[in-house]
């Protein structure tokens, strides 16, 4: 590639059909009871609604983020017009991302826009059992094959794996191999299974490596918590802690000690954690007050980060960038969550200037999209000539090292714990509102 052009690939996009649009990908045996799903589906979000007093049909983003928050995010051009469709429609969402200058994504689940999987297969749903969940799994993962197939190379999905039962798990991880699916997402607020140390997953984590396909986890899979808003302010604090607890289990587990190049990869769930948490795993790795811990595993935890573990960091903020070296420039890997109100599109670009401000160009492409691809397997070659068509000028990203317009307490930018005030001050300042 030219020196003028950067790969841009997004580490976090998402995609599904409406919640009653999966029929076609339903086990025909199960269509029945997947059509008694969709209308149970609907009263629970009813319900839902009802307790935080909302509108009936309102939408699950209504009750998740601020009314002047969606009504900026909705009164965006284009989006006011056709809403979120590029979500399942493939010619809009190409046209969307080519636009911010993305060549290639990582595709997750959905539920922002009522396109969840079934019968809870990657979010809470409370009506459900780990059987229902299997299928729900495998309906997403028909589709989004079927979805990425639309613009091969270009679309690396997910598939959801649902390990209540071991053999079926590996099963679907050779089927998603097979199917041109590049990796996994595994659920983590499902309290009927097993932690993931436990030994029973190591047929799995074998699978995965034979397969050369990473397992990522990714923020929103929490138990249900309940009606009402106190239920659901719980419940997206909760989001975080959930998704950050395989990194432990996969670390003090052993699974990295028994499976040295099975990869783990956290998304959407900040990077600001990490050396924090690193800290204090280590912490306990060298304390007088453990034992044998050093006679199981051969590496620190954060020795662990540094050769498993990758963070998807999702609209990346300036704060998390400045502690990158803490966190392993190597280890992430920038994604532009589209198409969510809480993402950077359609304003890419001026985040990715804010988030990468002082940043080498080494530092810029690997973040943006050279580990993304070496991750998930992207050919770059292929990738190459339509990064030079749309993909963002270096000297638009490669900026002169500056002092944020708001900096937090001294404290906050040495751990990086500011992203969530960071991309608050950013949506505040496209909304109009003096930064807090």
């Amino acid at each position: 590639m030219s020196n003028d052009r950067v790969m841009l690939i997004s580490s976090d996009c998402h995609a599904g059909p409406p919640v009653d649009g999966y029929g076609d990908w339903v086990d025909p045996a199960l269509r029945d009871e997947y059509a008694e799903y969709v209308k149970a589906r609907h009263d629970w979000r009813a319900e839902q609604n009802r307790s935080m007093g909302l509108p009936e049909d309102g939408e699950l983003i209504d009750s998740l983020f601020g009314a002047d928050m969606i009504e900026f995010f909705k009164s965006q051009e284009g989006l006011g017009v056709e809403g979120s469709t590029g979500v399942w429609d493939s010619e809009r969402r190409t046209r969307e991302l080519e636009a911010e200058g993305i060549v290639a994504e990582i595709l997750f689940p959905d539920f922002q826009n009522s396109n969840e999987p079934p019968w809870g297969a990657a979010f809470p749903f409370p009506y459900t059992d780990a059987r229902r969940r299997l299928e729900g799994a495998r309906a997403y993962n028909r589709w989004l094959a079927d979805f990425c197939a639309m613009l091969p190379g270009r679309r690396g999905g997910l598939a959801i794996i649902q390990p209540h039962d071991v053999d079926a798990a590996v099963h679907d991880v050779a089927w998603a191999r097979s199917s041109g699916l590049v990796g996994i997402m595994l659920p983590t607020g499902d309290t009927d299974l097993p932690s993931y140390h436990d030994a029973r997953y190591n047929p799995l984590w074998a699978a995965c490596v034979d397969a050369g396909m990473s397992v990522t986890i990714h923020s929103g899979g929490t138990p249900w918590e309940g009606f009402g808003w106190h239920a659901m302010w719980s419940t997206k604090l909760e989001f975080l802690w959930w998704s950050h607890r395989p990194l432990w289990q996969f670390i003090f587990g052993g699974v990295f000690e028994r499976f040295p190049t099975l990869e783990l990869v956290f998304t959407e769930q900040g990077a600001d954690w990490i050396p924090s948490a690193l800290e204090r795993l280590d912490e306990q790795f060298y304390s007088p007050f453990e034992r044998a811990i050093p006679d199981y595993l051969s590496k620190s935890p954060t020795e662990y980060w540094q050769s498993n573990c990758y963070v998807g960091a999702s609209f990346m903020s300036r704060g998390e960038c400045d502690i990158r070296e803490q966190i392993g420039v190597p280890r992430i890997m920038w994604g532009a969550d589209y198409p969510h109100i809480e993402g950077t599109w359609p304003r890419s670009m001026d985040a990715l200037r804010e988030a990468f401000n002082g940043c080498t160009e080494e530092e810029i492409r690997l973040m943006v999209g050279e580990t993304t691809a070496k991750v998930y397997g992207f050919d770059v070659e292929a990738l190459r000539p339509i990064a030079e068509q749309i993909g963002p000028k270096l000297e638009d990203l490669l900026t002169e090292a500056t002092e944020p317009a708001v900096r937090y307490d001294a404290v906050d930018y040495a751990t990086g714990r500011v992203s969530g005030k960071e991309s608050a001050r950013r949506i505040a300042g496209l909304l109009g509102a003096p930064p807090a």
